[in-house]
C-alpha cells in the first residue's frame, strides 16, 4: 500500500489555531492509512529537515519540519507565509520524497513543489481562489498581475492533481463551473469535526447574553456588520457581550480596523478580543457563549461553525458558502439574508431567547459531520483503502 504524505504550512506540535490546520490535524489523526506530515515549526530550537514524531492526542505520526516561522516577524512581513513554505518544500524535497508516496496538499501554492514529480497528487482547495477573488486583505493581492499568477497556478495544480476535494456544495459549484473539463476529478466530501470532544457543557454559567465569533480577523469575515449589529443588540440588551476569538499569523491590517469599529460604535466595554489562542482553549469560549455568529462575505464550510453547533450553540450566519446547507431557520439557528445590522441584532436576540430549543437541534446537526468518516472517504477516493458500502463517498451533483 502506498504511503500518504500530508503537506501543510502549519506547526503540528504547537500552532495555536486555524480552521485548515484543525482540519489537517484531525485528518492526520483519523486517516486509516500509513501517513507522514510535512509542515513548519514555531520553535527556533527545532532542527529543520529532520524527521521526528508528533503526537496528535492518542495518535503519533512521523513529522518533518522544513521551515521555522517567527510569528512576530511574519505578521510584519509582506511575503505570505505560504510562499516561504513553497521554497522550503523545494529545498527539502530529498528528505520527504519517495517513489511510493501519495501527496495531499491544502494550498494551491504548495502544488508548485510537486508539478514535475511522478507521484499521485491530491488537493483540498478549501475554496481558496473564491476567497482571493474578493476578500483577502494581503497587499500582494491588490496587484492584478499577482492575482493572475495565482489563478494560473491554481489551474496548473488542478490539472496536475489526480483528485480535488471540496468541503461544501458551494465550493463544488464554484470549481466545477470554473474548471468544467476537470469536473470528474472534483469531489465533494463534507467536512467533519470531533463530535465526541466538542460537547455541550453540563450547564452554561450565568453569564450575561454572550455572542461568540471564532475565526480569522479578515475582511472576508464581514466584521463591520458584526460590530454594527452588536451595537444594535446592545440597545435591546444592554448587558450583552461579544467575544472575538482569533487573529492572523500573516500581515493583516484588519485587527486595527476592528478596534476602530468598536470605538466608532461605542461598544468597547462589551467586546473582548482574545487574539490567537491555543486550540484547546477555544472550547471554554464555546461553553460560556449563548449564540455563535459568522457575518462572512465568503465561506467554505467553517470548522468553527460545526464546533460551535456541536457544543450546543445556535448559529446566526450569512447566506454564503456552505453555511446555509447546515444552518436552518428556526431549527438550529437563523440565516441572515440581508447585510443589515438591525436584522442581525433581531436574529441574535431571537436566537438567544430560543437558545435551548435551537441549541439542542444544533448539536443533532453537528453529529452528522464526522471527521472519522470524512478521512475514510478521502482515503477511499485516493484508492488507499478498499471500498466499503457503509463508507460510500457522497458526491454533490450541482
Amino acid at each position: 500500500m502506498a504511503r500518504l504524505t500530508l503537506v501543510y504550512s502549519g506547526d503540528f506540535q504547537g500552532y495555536p489555531m486555524g480552521g485548515v490546520l484543525e482540519y489537517v490535524k484531525n485528518f492526520a489523526r483519523y486517516a486509516p492509512v500509513e501517513l507522514r506530515i510535512v509542515g513548519l515549526t514555531l520553535n527556533p530550537a527545532t532542527p529543520l529537515g529532520e524527521w521526528t514524531t508528533v503526537r496528535l492526542k492518542d495518535v503519533e505520526r512521523p513529522f518533518l519540519p522544513i521551515l521555522y516561522v517567527d510569528e512576530a516577524r511574519q505578521q510584519r512581513s509582506r511575503i505570505p507565509l505560504n510562499y516561504r513554505f513553497v521554497r522550503a518544500l523545494k529545498a527539502y524535497r530529498a528528505r520527504y520524497w519517495e517513489p511510493d508516496t501519495v501527496f495531499y496538499i491544502q494550498r494551491a501554492e504548495h502544488g508548485l513543489a510537486f508539478l514535475r514529480l511522478p507521484n499521485p497528487l491530491y488537493f483540498n482547495t478549501h475554496g481558496q481562489s473564491a476567497f482571493f477573488e474578493k476578500w483577502t486583505t494581503h497587499p500582494l493581492f491588490r496587484w492584478r498581475w499577482f492575482r493572475a499568477w495565482f489563478y494560473r497556478t491554481e489551474a496548473r495544480v488542478i490539472r496536475r492533481a489526480q483528485g480535488v476535494f471540496v468541503i461544501s456544495p458551494a465550493d463544488y459549484e464554484y470549481y466545477a463551473n470554473r474548471f468544467p473539463e476537470q469536473r470528474e476529478k472534483i469531489h465533494f466530501i463534507p467536512l467533519g469535526i470531533e463530535t465526541e470532544e466538542y460537547l455541550p457543557p453540563g450547564e452554561r454559567a450565568g453569564e450575561p447574553p454572550t455572542i461568540l465569533f471564532v475565526g480569522r480577523l479578515d475582511a472576508s469575515k464581514g466584521l463591520d456588520l458584526l460590530i454594527a449589529g452588536f451595537a444594535e443588540l446592545r440597545k435591546r440588551m444592554p448587558t450583552a457581550r461579544l467575544i472575538l476569538v482569533g487573529g492572523s499569523q500573516d500581515y493583516n491590517p484588519m485587527e486595527a480596523q476592528v478596534k476602530a469599529w468598536i470605538e466608532q460604535y461605542g461598544v468597547h466595554e462589551g467586546v473582548e478580543m482574545t487574539g490567537l489562542i491555543p486550540r484547546e482553549a477555544i472550547i471554554a469560549y464555546y461553553h460560556k457563549a449563548h449564540v455563535f455568529t459568522l457575518t462572512s462575505h465568503w465561506e467554505g464550510l467553517p470548522t468553527a461553525l460545526l464546533e460551535a453547533m456541536a457544543c450546543g450553540l445556535p448559529a446566526v450566519v450569512t447566506a454564503v458558502g456552505g453555511m446555509p446547507s447546515v444552518v436552518k431557520d428556526d431549527q438550529n439557528g437563523y440565516v441572515l439574508l440581508e447585510r443589515d445590522p438591525a436584522q442581525l441584532a433581531q436574529l441574535l436576540e431571537r436566537a438567544y431567547h430560543e437558545r435551548e430549543r435551537l441549541g439542542t437541534e444544533a448539536r443533532r446537526t453537528a453529529e452528522r459531520y464526522s471527521i472519522r468518516q470524512h478521512a475514510y472517504q478521502v482515503c477511499q477516493q485516493m484508492g488507499l483503502v478498499e471500498d466499503a458500502p457503509t463508507a460510500k463517498v457522497r458526491e454533490q451533483a450541482c
